[in-house]
């Protein structure tokens, strides 16, 4: 299942989804379980790729990293022509809010461990492997840490940005600059670890693809450069501090028939016609170390470490006693503390969730920091 920041919902194909695509896919039996109910309140799905979602809900014990959450309500899709079923992902884990959910009256994964108090912290912390930094070993991987951090994957400190809304983990950012120009930009970007790529809005894409050499727009496929370009790195100003995608992260090795040399492009188009809506997909998620705080509703931001393989010291955020408040508050990123290991879419479906997976995503891993009282 993808954990996904852009959406809230969560939801799995059931056993009465039998088009092509779910006779492919681990489909949900519910006469094989001793906890199931039927809850039955119809959703629709409508994702901005065109793929749609629809079914009705149930409620059953959730289990994730060996840890049972009961009594979780979630949706049975009898319908499902999405985009990650097409790659084999069988369903969504939406780690966004449940207020703007199409299950109505929906209280989320992580919002129901946080009203039950099964986290030790109220965060969620996001670290996406890097594949071509260091091979399959090194690069591979990730994780989604419920209620801590791992020490291991960041380094200094975290620069804290508070949401724009209630209803989305969108921020605002500062500046946008490539090869050390400055290209003049600012705005409003949903953080989503949904969508592999970074969306653009689309005279965005031509502002940004007039500085990358030999870049050209190719009709069906979007913007493609060629795939050993030397433009300089891509770097994104939030709450004043510079994070940065790497050259080499602009290329998606994605070959393009009829251009021998040349690949995809990790600046996508959006279909939002606002000059000021952005998706900052995988392709921004896996350089920085992120963490989502449902308290403060702020997202912090750090560097990442050269350690890529495993997880290793997962522990509490520390200082989260103190929430972040405003931009620019920074949090100190030693370890310190200690733990044990439709038509009405969500805030990603309103524009490009799930846009393209690509061979090569980074594996996620679910691990949760449970709470000491449990």
């Amino acid at each position: 299942m993808v954990f996904d920041t852009g959406s809230s919902d969560m939801w799995v194909p059931a056993q009465a989804c039998v088009t092509p695509v779910c006779l492919t896919l681990m489909r949900y039996n519910t006469t094989a379980s001793t906890t199931f109910r039927a809850e039955n309140k119809p959703f629709d799905v409508k994702y901005g790729d065109g793929s749609h979602i629809s079914g009705v809900t149930a409620i059953d014990s959730i289990t994730l990293s060996g840890t049972k959450i009961a009594n979780q309500s979630f949706g049975l899709a009898a319908v499902d022509d999405s985009t990650i079923a097409k790659k084999g992902v069988e369903g969504v884990v939406g780690l966004g809010f449940g207020a703007v959910a199409n299950i109505k009256g929906y209280s989320t994964l992580v919002e129901t461990m946080i009203t039950r108090k099964n986290l030790t912290q109220p965060i969620v912390s996001i670290w996406m492997g890097r594949q071509r930094m260091g091979g399959a070993n090194e690069g591979s991987g990730g994780a989604v840490i419920f209620g801590g951090v791992d020490t291991t994957k960041y380094v200094g400190n975290f620069t804290w940005v508070p949401i724009v809304d209630k209803s989305s983990w969108k921020i605002n950012f500062d500046d946008v600059s490539i090869g050390g120009k400055s290209l003049g930009l600012s705005g409003n970007a949903l953080v989503d670890s949904g969508t592999s790529l970074i969306i653009v809005p689309t005279k965005v894409a031509s502002v940004f693809h007039e500085h990358i050499p030999g870049a050209i727009e190719v009709p069906q496929v979007g913007w493609i450069l060629p795939c050993n370009t030397s433009v300089g790195d891509l770097n994104f100003t939030i709450a004043g501090q510079q994070f940065r995608v790497p050259a080499e992260e602009l290329v998606v090795l994605f070959r393009i028939p009829g251009y021998a040399e040349y690949c995809k492009s990790a600046i996508d188009v959006s279909s939002s016609s606002s000059d000021n809506d952005w998706i900052l997909g995988a392709s921004f998620l896996k350089n920085v170390y992120s963490v989502y705080d449902y308290r403060s509703l702020a997202i912090g931001f750090a560097q990442p470490s050269n350690i890529y393989n495993t997880l290793s010291n997962i522990t509490l955020l520390p200082n989260l006693s103190n929430p972040p408040q405003g931009q620019g508050n920074n949090t100190n990123g030693t370890q310190t503390g200690g733990g044990s290991n439709g038509s009405n879419t969500s805030a990603a479906a309103q524009t490009e969730i799930h846009a393209m997976f690509y061979t090569g995503m980074a594996t996620m891993v679910a691990t949760i920091l449970v709470s000491l009282s449990l």
